[in-house]
């Protein structure tokens, strides 16, 4: 099979929620698209491969599972899959867990990579002068900000960087942040996790900038060994998605009041957005590829 019918994506938090409905929805556009497909596209015409990363081996079986009936749905064989059970959140781990599954690219023509940089946890929620605990807590309270900071930041930037550096020989790589409205609006109560995704988003529109090939003095033409599109970066916010997380927003007693009751009647109401749909509008945007690489969207802004 050649370079240009190979694509590789790599998911962070394909067990459930927003990780697992991306994967879906890009194995939906690898059916859809298997005849039309060409080597511009990072969805690969012939055979793209789907590596799923999460803490649970049952539930990445089950999105794995439920690939293979979309893709017998769609009347496609395209899709495969492997999955890798790892915690993100353990840093000494990390480094061998990430070149197991990024040593491979070495001895693969892949002619597209694409990263979804999916994983997060919310951490304590609470005052920034409560989550930081009492005399008698605040040693146990530092040291879960620490492993809420392994994974929400350090892990997620990380595997980006180690993405990017293993894909440098790829003609089309792509490297997807999920972030969040958290990321450039204050909330209340939840800092760590605002914290987590306003570094995770300026860490990735620093990626982008470095990987973006350099101007001629002035004349706007990138030099002719570049390819400008060849990498691009997006910091996608999929919007207040119908998950477990929002699920344990919506009934905590330490959110701040109007945030917890938004969460609550918003799922009430049924006011959430589904994570398909946000998958299918992250997967059609990345398809059109008419974004700047670095840039910040949100669900309601695509």
């Amino acid at each position: 099979m050649s370079s240009a019918n190979k694509g590789l994506v790599v998911i962070s938090g394909a067990s459930r929620g927003i990780g697992r409905a991306i994967a879906l929805a890009l194995a939906d556009a690898a059916c859809v698209n298997h005849d039309k497909s060409s080597s511009s596209s990072i969805i690969s015409s012939q055979h793209l491969h789907l590596v799923l990363m999460a803490r649970s081996a049952s539930s990445l079986q089950e999105t794995t599972d439920m690939l293979q009936q979309r893709c017998e749905k769609g009347g496609s064989t395209i899709v495969t899959t492997t999955c890798h059970e790892m915690d993100l959140a353990d840093i000494d781990s990390l480094p061998q867990n990430v070149n197991k599954i990024l040593e491979p690219l070495a001895d693969e023509n892949y002619n597209s990579c694409l990263l979804i940089n999916n994983a997060g946890s919310l951490g304590p929620l609470g005052n920034a002068t409560a989550i930081c605990g009492d005399e008698e807590s605040s040693a146990a309270s530092l040291r879960r900000w620490k492993d809420t900071i392994d994974f929400n930041i350090t892990s997620s930037l990380w595997i980006s960087s180690k993405f990017a550096k293993a894909t440098s020989h790829v003609p089309l790589v792509r490297v997807v942040n999920i972030s969040s409205l958290c990321a450039i609006d204050p909330f209340p109560t939840m800092s760590l996790y605002c914290a987590g995704k306003a570094a995770r988003d300026m860490f990735h529109s620093v990626l982008a900038k470095e990987q973006t090939p350099p101007q001629i003095d002035g004349e706007g033409t990138a030099p002719s060994t570049s390819n400008p599109a060849r990498f691009k970066v997006l910091n996608y916010a999929p919007g207040a998605c119908n998950t477990e997380m929002t699920d344990f927003l919506a009934g905590s007693a330490d959110l701040d009041n109007e945030l917890q009751h938004f969460f609550f009647t918003s799922k009430d109401k049924g006011q959430l957005v589904r994570p398909d749909d946000t998958a299918s509008k992250l997967v059609s945007f990345l398809m059109k590829d008419e974004f700047e690489s670095g840039i910040h969207v949100d669900y309601w802004d695509v």
